[in-house]
């Protein structure tokens, strides 16, 4: 009875696992619907799918190395060039001068004073949801925050 017992609870569990492994949730056609409801003007509410997305897209590039929130002038300033004779001395000693660089080479940098939500809507409005036909929803958004938030070269 109590290796019955087991089987069956195994069986469960199996079954559990599998059928979890083939649900995939796929939101990027509400997500378009809702970017699209938004650009037009039909959906002005304070909180949409779109909105809600693009955000945690920012937050999420803040977590890697290809976005930075920094005051805004740090962002427009240019970053300053190593000396030619700093760069040949540290090339004769070591091999890798890319610890030399002094300013990260970001794809967008948000401005501090910016608010979030001023920010998110902005990227809302200027997404080109034409372009979702060839690309994925992420390269999309991560090509308007770059035109739209670009960082200082």
């Amino acid at each position: 009875m109590k290796s019955l017992k087991n089987l069956l609870h195994k069986m469960i569990l199996v079954g559990l696992l599998l059928t979890s492994a083939q649900v995939f949730a796929d939101f990027k056609a509400d997500i378009i619907a809702s970017c699209t409801a938004y650009q037009s003007g039909h959906d002005k509410s304070e909180i949409n799918a779109c909105k809600l997305y693009i955000d945690g897209f920012i937050d999420s590039s803040l977590l890697t190395e290809d976005a930075v929130i920094q005051p805004k002038a740090m962002i427009e300033s240019q970053a300053s060039e190593q000396s030619a004779y700093l760069k040949r001395a540290y090339q004769t000693r070591v091999s890798d001068l890319a610890f030399l660089s002094t300013h990260k080479d970001y794809q967008f940098c948000i401005p501090r004073e910016y608010d979030r939500k001023v920010v998110v809507s902005v990227i809302a409005k200027s997404m080109d949801i034409k372009q979702l036909a060839d690309k994925s929803l992420k390269e999309v958004l991560f090509e308007t925050l770059i035109t739209d938030f670009p960082c200082a070269k």
